[in-house]
This record gives structure tokens, C-alpha cells and sequence, in this order.
């Protein structure tokens, strides 16, 4: 007799098969990610299609045959309804489940990620915070989650813990002040703007002082807080922004496809500048 489990997680990747059915990647705490295979999910009148849609978190029970996972049935706890509201918030949810998805494993534990991507999800949905701040804070406290957390306490080269003048020493996790980037002969990356990947085997990220404490905070701040900040400067949340999204991907070694479309999507609807 198979036994039946349950579960909490958040459906971070569908995937159709047949005519019917579909394989849904859970993010959850206790177990990682897992993959179940839901039956008859992508019928209208099927019952199993409240819990199998993206994005959606909620309780699922199922059962073990085989190799498979199998979805027996679920209870939707938070579905995200209002991020079909807005494209925009669509395509960058699409990539921050991902990045959970790229970041996680089968079998390992993960409430820290789960917590912040519910909490990101959460954000952007109800557009609490601007999506660049939300983006940049998800990438950041991922990059740490997944064990590249970098040392911005002061300057790893000579100790110091200037105000202005600072870069992100983005491969090796640190900080370098001005002084000792020029002593070096070195010289700051301008980091690119294509939004592919980053194949740079030394990248300088300029941190402006709030970019700087902005980034610090994301490290240290309780999940539920972690957007409890302000960067009203474009200069700020320009330099805050890019030095998360060069730190992540850097690390990850690749880039995502759902980030440039995101980007792409962006780009195009923007206002035309005036002439």
C-alpha cells in the first residue's frame, strides 16, 4: 500500500506531459525541491488544478510509485493571483522561482530560500516596494543563502572602512577602497548592460555609500524585513542593483533566460525619452 504524505511548498516550475497531466517543482522547507506528478491538472474540470498552477503555494499530499512522486490532492494556502495583474510582475517572478529552482536540491533543506522567495512573491504581488529594489534583495540574500555570502565590513585589502569610493569585488566577495584598487593598477569592470551572461574572471562593481549599506542590510536583515529600506537616488539604486545581479550571476556561473526577458520586456515599455 503507498503511503501518503503532505507537504508545504511553492510551485516554482511546471512542465506538461501528454495531454493531461503535468510535473510540478516544489520549493519547500524540509525537503528542498521535489517533483510531483499531477494528473489530469491541465483539465479544466480537474481536480487537482487549483494547486497546479505556477507560483502557487499550498499543501500537497501525495504518494510514492515507483520513481515518481504522484499528486494525490492539495489545498492552495496562497495562490499569487494579482501577479497575472501585471506583466511585468509575471516575467520577474517567473526568475526569481529560477533562481529558487537553480540554487535548491532534492532532499536538502531550505526554509531560508522558501521564506524569501514567499516574502518576494508576497512583495511584488501587492507592489509593495519598487521591483528593482525586490529583485536586487532576492539576488543578493540568495547569493549568501547559497554559501557565497562576501565580506563587506571593510576593505580586504587594507583593512580600512572608507565611506565613499568603494567597489564590490565581485568574484572574490569583498570590498576594495579606491586607494587600493589604484595601488593595484587596477581598474574597475564596468559591468555589462546586455543582461547575458558574465563570463568575467575579474569584475569591480562601483558601490556608491547607501548602495553599499543597502547591500550590507540585505545580508544581516530578518527575511520579513528585508525590503524595509529606501534608495530614493537613481545613483543608489542603479549601483545597489547592478552589484546584486553581477554578484549572483557571477557565482552561479550562468545566466537565465527569464532575466532577459524580463529586462527586454522592461526596456520596451518604458517612455520614450524626449528629443
Amino acid at each position: 500500500m503507498n503511503r501518503h504524505e503532505a507537504i508545504d511548498g511553492i510551485v516554482i516550475r511546471v512542465r506538461d506531459t501528454g495531454d493531461h497531466d503535468r510535473y510540478l517543482s516544489l520549493l519547500t522547507a524540509s525537503k528542498g525541491r521535489i517533483t510531483l506528478l499531477s494528473k489530469g491538472s491541465r483539465s479544466l474540470r480537474g481536480p487537482q488544478m487549483a494547486v497546479s498552477q505556477l507560483y502557487t503555494y499550498g499543501n500537497f499530499e501525495y504518494y510514492r510509485r515507483g520513481d515518481f512522486y504522484i499528486l494525490k490532492g492539495g489545498t492552495p494556502i496562497q495562490p499569487f493571483y494579482a501577479l497575472s495583474l501585471d506583466i511585468d510582475r509575471l516575467n520577474l517572478a517567473t526568475y526569481l522561482c529560477d533562481v529558487a529552482g537553480e540554487v535548491s536540491d532534492e532532499g536538502e533543506e531550505a526554509e531560508e530560500l522558501l521564506r524569501l522567495l514567499l516574502n518576494s512573491l508576497y512583495a511584488l504581488s501587492r507592489d509593495l516596494y519598487p521591483q528593482e529594489l525586490i529583485k536586487a534583495a532576492f539576488e543578493f540574500r540568495t547569493a549568501a543563502i547559497s554559501g557565497y555570502e562576501p565580506d563587506l565590513h571593510a576593505c580586504a585589502r587594507c583593512g580600512k572602512a572608507p565611506e565613499e569610493d568603494l567597489y564590490l569585488d565581485v568574484m572574490n566577495g569583498a570590498l576594495l577602497c579606491s586607494e587600493c584598487l589604484h595601488r593595484g593598477g587596477m581598474t574597475a569592470t564596468k559591468v555589462r548592460d546586455d543582461y547575458g551572461e558574465i563570463h568575467e574572471a575579474e569584475l569591480l562593481s562601483p558601490l556608491t555609500p547607501s548602495a553599499c549599506a543597502a547591500l550590507r542590510y540585505c545580508l544581516s536583515a530578518p527575511i520579513e524585513r528585508i525590503f524595509a529600506f529606501d534608495l530614493t537616488e537613481h545613483e543608489d539604486l542603479h549601483a545597489f542593483c547592478t552589484a546584486a545581479q553581477s554578484y549572483l550571476l557571477s557565482h552561479l556561473g550562468r545566466g537565465f533566460d527569464s532575466l532577459n526577458f524580463y529586462h527586454s520586456m522592461r526596456e520596451s515599455s518604458a517612455p520614450k525619452k524626449e528629443r
